[in-house]
């Protein structure tokens, strides 16, 4: 399979990161990842917008800003699979020099595990950490708290780990949380990457015509809610029926999660199929 290296598409294993770049030594750039289906991003216009928000946000540019939708098209077409996720990085590797970081760009594909159907059916868990992390709005390559505590995953049916602060809930590590209470939907508003699959949803509820609200949530409020789904990429929209030991609702998917889930398996076998 072949990657992206600031100008040059070259196999996997020839691409390399600087052992003194600062994005290794300082942990610093913004991160993008999507999918692809049947050779063609799914809604790669959000995820392209949104990673230069992130570049915004954390005043990095690359020589490719205004090109990202050719760079991925060629991309897609020099891997033989039609079915992918991609990852995108900007990395600096020099100091802050004229207001921005001059960043590398780094493009490549990759296979993720499916999550097991048992899941979706008959719900997953999630840990609850207190955590809130910096400049949430920009995605970047920041994932230390999450992958730290991937040790505490022991269960099969923990998914993810939410993120609360002061007994407010923000996001999970990798994915938008949802709340069903009484026919109304909420979704946190602030202090969290919006995620594309989280706009994806928002637009679903309007179409169904499900009431709908950003809104500050609780963790209390959270933990009694009638129904709970995540947001992401990978585990598309998952129910949720546990928080640490904490049964939400029935302990099982409810009527609202699975009509969104209905819709928006519909909305990506529509796009497979264009």
């Amino acid at each position: 399979m072949k990657g992206f290296q600031n100008g040059v598409y070259r196999e996997l294993s020839e691409i390399g990161i600087p052992i003194t770049s600062i994005s290794i030594n300082r942990g610093y750039g913004a991160f993008e990842f999507f999918e692809v289906i049947n050779h063609k991003p799914f809604y790669g216009e959000r995820h392209f917008a949104r990673f230069r928000h992130s570049m915004h946000c954390l005043k990095l540019k690359t020589s490719f800003d205004d090109q990202l939708t050719q760079v991925v098209s060629e991309l897609i077409d020099q891997n033989p699979f039609p079915d992918f996720y991609i990852k995108m990085f900007a990395l600096p590797h020099d100091s802050f020099r004229d207001g921005n970081y001059e960043a590398s760009l780094y493009i490549f594909p990759v296979f993720m595990p499916d999550y097991d159907q048992s899941l979706y059916e008959s719900g997953a868990h999630l840990l609850l950490k207190n955590y809130l992390r910096f400049m949430p709005e920009a995605k970047s390559t920041n994932y230390l708290a999450g992958q730290f505590w991937c040790d505490e995953i022991t269960d099969s049916q923990i998914v993810d780990v939410l993120f609360q602060s002061e007994g407010i809930v923000s996001e999970t590590s990798r994915g938008n949380i949802f709340s069903v209470r009484n026919g109304t939907v909420t979704t946190p508003r602030q202090q969290i990457l919006k995620g594309i699959t989280r706009s994806i949803v928002i637009e679903i509820l309007a179409g169904l015509g499900i009431p709908f609200e950003e809104t500050t949530i609780r963790t209390g409020e959270l933990l009694s809610a009638d129904e709970l789904f995540l947001s992401s990429t990978t585990k598309l929209i998952l129910p949720v029926t546990q928080i640490d030991n904490t049964p939400i609702g029935n302990e099982k998917p409810g009527e609202i999660t699975q009509k969104i889930m209905t819709e928006f398996q519909r909305i990506r076998e529509s796009f497979r199929n264009e």
